[in-house]
């Protein structure tokens, strides 16, 4: 573990150069030494570079490589992926690689934003600017919650709070191999929610590039958080918070849907997406020749009246059509539509959060939350208008439909972004709203809700207990 942690050090000093435009090129830069404990921070610019490191790393492989299987789960989507199968099947085991390196990659983020931050409250970061201090702190607690929020819904029971089955928490950087056994569900959240609260009040108010963090990004979050805590009325509360000021801090949705994925993580919508240009910035994925699945098929056939033709567009839903439509890009895929290999052009990133789902997350807790139909179709109607739908659709759909005909909107909104699809699905089971398998089939059991913990990570802490397989 000494080992490791200063591949960290290293990691968090030499990565953080590539992070974004502000630094320059990484390989124009050479190291005057390995970094370590007490030479990672040493001013204001060593401290940033060390924050490039926390964002870097939202870029990692282990993130990105995991993204087609996660749909698969949902069955959302079919096609190649790298160690498929599992995913398709609903049988995900703990010796499956792909699972072992998204669960080390999301440590990594909470690692490295803990160790950014005990150096700056250390004040190692000699002659810096003390609002930007804590404005840096703010980023790396909004970092460190959505790392363990994404850790919690993978590899914990995070629709009930009452649940042991949580993940372990890190709260401080790891330094020594010390087994640690799993916090429970609630107190997972607690430490999301306290770290998000902070973020809300320390992080920079106003960013100018979006795919750095600000107070709104951080808000996004919690009302996602709240969401999945069943905290329906506050979410929306939060959700429809941010919606009213979205655009005095310059987030506004794209007119057109498919330039989202053509701005990239310039896109105006975008709440945080890792920062992506020319053949250094570039992310490593896998969506190369991904088709829609069948039952993402029927709902965006079932939307639209018409026959449905994918070389007119006819009878789908313009979002499917933008999606799975082959570009010229060498990904093939709508979403995924720039070529990263082209140095100083805008490269594909991964949207872990934007506008749009914002809205669809007020939708659905108003609902919840308030029986407030009004409120969710005004909320639903920003989407589909920009979907192409007549102006008058949202009212046609009754009180007693709305609550799925949001999720299925969300599934044709998000699908191939940050797994919505599959978190929705368990989500709606849980509370009772529709019967898991009549979508996938392969969900035999409760069981399969959750990924396994590793057997990597399993056999590096005794402490550590498997989730029910």
């Amino acid at each position: 573990m000494k080992k490791f942690k200063y591949i960290i050090y290293s990691l968090l000093g030499v990565l953080g150069l590539a992070s974004c435009d502000l630094t320059g090129n990484i390989n124009d830069i050479k190291p005057e030494y390995v970094l370590d404990e007490s030479t990672l921070i040493r001013d204001g610019k060593s401290a940033e570079l060390a924050l490039r490191g926390v964002y870097q790393q939202w870029r990692d492989k282990g993130l990105t490589l995991i993204l087609p299987n996660m749909c698969f789960l949902s069955g959302s989507i079919t096609g190649g992926g790298i160690e498929e199968t599992p995913f398709i099947n609903n049988d995900v085991r703990p010796e499956t690689n792909n699972i072992a390196a998204y669960y080390v990659s999301l440590y990594r983020i909470v690692n490295y934003a803990n160790t950014v931050m005990e150096q700056l409250e250390a004040g190692k970061a000699v002659g810096l600017d003390s609002l930007r201090r804590v404005e840096m702190m703010g980023e790396c607690k909004f970092h460190r919650a959505m790392a363990n929020f994404f850790l919690l819904r993978a590899y914990g029971q995070f629709y009930d709070e009452t649940s042991l089955y949580g993940i372990v928490l890190v709260k401080k950087h790891m330094q020594e191999t010390k087994a640690v056994p799993r916090s429970s569900v609630a107190d997972v959240y607690k430490l999301i929610n306290e770290d998000l609260d902070d973020a809300i009040e320390m992080a920079p108010e106003y960013v100018q590039n979006h795919y750095s963090v600000s107070r709104v990004t951080a808000k996004a979050l919690k009302a996602k958080v709240l969401l999945y805590q069943k905290e329906y009325k506050k979410a929306a509360d939060l959700a429809s918070e941010i919606l009213e000021e979205a655009g005095e801090f310059s987030y506004v949705m794209e007119i057109n849907y498919a330039d989202i994925y053509k701005n990239g993580c310039f896109s105006s919508e975008v709440l945080f997406a890792p920062y992506t240009f020319g053949l250094i910035e570039r992310l490593t994925l896998n969506v190369n020749g991904i088709s829609p699945g069948v039952y993402l098929r029927k709902v965006a056939d079932d939307f639209v009246a018409g026959k449905g033709d994918m070389l007119t567009g006819e009878g789908f839903d313009s979002r499917y059509v933008a999606t799975f439509i082959k570009t010229s890009g060498p990904n093939n895929n709508g979403k995924y539509p720039n070529n990263d290999y082209v140095d100083n052009t805008i490269s594909n990133t991964c949207f872990y959060l934007r506008l749009g789902e914002v809205y669809l997350i007020h939708a659905e807790a108003a609902i919840r939350g308030y029986q407030d139909y009004a409120g969710a179709r005004t909320s639903l109607k920003a989407i589909t208008d920009r979907a192409g739908y007549d102006e008058n659709y949202v009212n046609t759909i009754s009180d007693g439909d709305l609550l799925e005909t949001v999720r299925k909107h969300k599934l044709i909104e998000l699908v191939e972004e940050n797994y919505e699809d599959w978190f929705d699905l368990v989500r709606y089971y849980k509370e009772g709203d529709l019967n898991i398998t009549d979508v996938k089939p392969t969900v035999t059991s409760d069981t399969k809700l959750i990924l396994p913990i590793p057997q990597t990570a399993l056999a590096g802490n005794n402490l550590l207990e498997q989730n029910p397989l």
